[in-house]
This record gives structure tokens, sequence and C-alpha cells, in this order.
């Protein structure tokens, strides 16, 4: 008697392949369409129609629009999709010993994915008034990036007296390294990334370290 011909497993690396290609398309789609035409004139549709997918495929991926400005943010905040915390920039600035290399390797680090994340950072800064969703997702964003504030701050109270409490120096470190005060210096201002960190790293040492 003929063996059945097995089928192949559906969660096969080809299919994976296939879905990654796909999210990465409607993550570019979706990028273009936020950044040109805001985040209330962006449907669904439209980034399914400029990925080249149907609709379900963007609902069935991302679940909805607010999630998926969610899922752009995260991929240009880490594009490897580990965790902020796991990246080989944090590895470096746990072994470095000294508070103001440490403050500098943190300023750098940040005024890069600054760069890479403005554009779509702008249009969650502003997509809470025509979503209520939003506000509350970009509630639980400023809450990752102040834990991550937060870690650095834990690093630099190892390595220097700090001159006010921690948890009151990751409040400053989270209001200086804000999205909206490198939009003003950079888009508004027209500074670079490079002017940016130095700014960031000296304006930190000064607020923090006891001995900057």
């Amino acid at each position: 008697m003929t063996e059945p011909v097995k089928s192949r497993a559906y969660n096969s690396p080809v299919r994976r392949e296939q879905a990654q290609r796909t999210r990465r398309r409607i993550l570019d789609a979706a990028a273009d369409l936020f950044v040109a035409n805001g985040y209330g004139a962006t449907s669904m549709r439209a980034v399914a129609e400029a990925a080249q997918v149907a609709p379900d495929t963007v609902y069935a991926t991302f679940g909805s629009k607010g999630r998926l400005l969610t899922a752009l943010i995260d991929v240009r905040l880490v594009p490897g999709g580990v965790s902020i915390f796991d990246r080989p920039e944090v590895a470096e600035m746990k072994r470095e010993r000294d508070p103001r290399r440490l403050l500098r390797m943190f300023a750098r680090d940040y005024a890069a994915m600054a760069e890479r994340v403005r554009p779509v950072s702008e249009v969650l800064r502003t997509a809470k008034a025509v979503d209520p969703e939003m506000a509350a997702i970009r509630d639980e964003i400023e809450g990752h990036r102040f834990a991550y504030m937060e870690s650095v701050v834990k690093l630099l109270a190892k390595r220097s007296k700090l001159r006010v409490p921690a948890r009151r120096a990751a409040h400053i470190m989270w209001a200086l390294a804000s999205p909206d005060v490198g939009r003003m210096l950079c888009d508004v201002q027209g500074w670079t990334a490079a002017e940016y960190a130095e700014w960031l790293e000296r304006t930190l040492a000064d607020s923090l370290l006891a001995t900057a």
C-alpha cells in the first residue's frame, strides 16, 4: 500500500520568511503614508493597497491602526527586533566604568535612535487628537522609555555619586532626552544628530553627576 504523502508543516521556514517579508512591506508602506498624510488620513485599506496585500492581512498582522503605528516605532527604535535592553550598545554601557564615558555612549546611541524614530514619533504625538486609543498607547511607550532611562541611571549610580536621588535623576534624563526636545533642536532648529548628542551628554553630566 502506498504511503500517504506527508504535508509540509504549516509553520515552515519558508512561510515564516514570507510572513516577515509581508510584515516589512506593510511597515514600510505605513511609514510613508503616516509621515506624508498623518495618522488620521491614513487608513488601513490605504496601507494595504500601498503594500500590495489584502486589508485582512494588515488587520491579521497588526490588529489595529494604533498597533501598526506602535510596531513601526518599535522597528525604528530597535531594527534588529530585540528588546532595547538586550542590544549590544547597552551591553557596552554596562561594561563601561567611567560615568562620563557612559553618558557619552548613551547620548550618542540615543541620538541615533531618535533620528530613526522621530518622524513616526511625531505622528504618534498628534494621533491622540483623532484616536482616543493612541493616548493610552503613547502613555505605554513613555512608560517603556522611562524604564530605559531608569536602568541607565542605575548604572550611573554604581559608578558615581549623583546630584539628586536616583528616581529624580531618571525624571531629569527622561525629560531632557524626550522626543519633543529632540524634535525642537533637530527638526526645528536644524541641529545635527552629533550636535544633539554632544549637548545631551554635557547637559546630563552637569545635571546628574556630583563631579561632572
